[in-house]
């Protein structure tokens, strides 16, 4: 049904651009599949995670989702860096946010997921899986504690870099 602004209810999701991303391609060549680490069901060229409370087909393809594959070799999409003096006062609340936002995210999306955080001098370093991933906890981090905000992305490879202080 079509809204008064001419555009249906219901929501679309946006395929997976696998020329961009050589994880994406080489994770399943047709069919379905789930993963072994995170049990993310592949199907319909889409990953999601299944229901809660639901069991996996034990008929599919067992494989390793290209955000698992990606922490396994450390293949970072994004680089999320905090610093400031408001960072050592607030750290507990900020990196509270940034894990709540995580376990959002990978409902939405299972490739969207932070690989490492470091705790580099008096800043902190967040890797994550994808650029996207690395620019939504820029702005979800920015628009909770204000401060400044920079976003630098390569012109080769697809890696984010974002720089939030205060």
């Amino acid at each position: 049904m079509k809204g008064s602004n001419g555009y249906s209810r219901s929501t679309t999701k946006k395929a997976i651009d696998t020329e961009k991303d050589s994880y994406l391609s080489k994770a399943v060549s047709g069919g379905s599949g789930v993963c072994v680490k995170c049990s993310a069901i592949y199907k319909n060229k889409r990953w999601a995670l299944p229901k809660e409370g639901s069991a996996v087909d034990a008929t599919l393809k067992k494989l390793t989702c290209p955000a698992c594959q990606k922490i396994k070799d450390g293949f970072a999409g994004g680089y999320v860096t905090l610093k400031g003096d408001f960072l050592k006062e607030h750290r507990d609340e900020i990196m509270n946010l940034v894990k709540n936002k995580e376990a959002r995210a990978m409902n939405n999306n299972p490739l969207e997921r932070i690989i490492d955080i470091k705790n580099v001098g008096d800043s902190i370093e967040i890797t994550t899986t994808t650029d996207k991933f690395a620019q939504m906890l820029g702005r979800i981090i920015h628009k909770a504690f204000s401060g400044t905000i920079e976003y630098k992305w390569s012109d080769d490879v697809k890696i984010a870099r974002v720089l939030w202080q205060r």
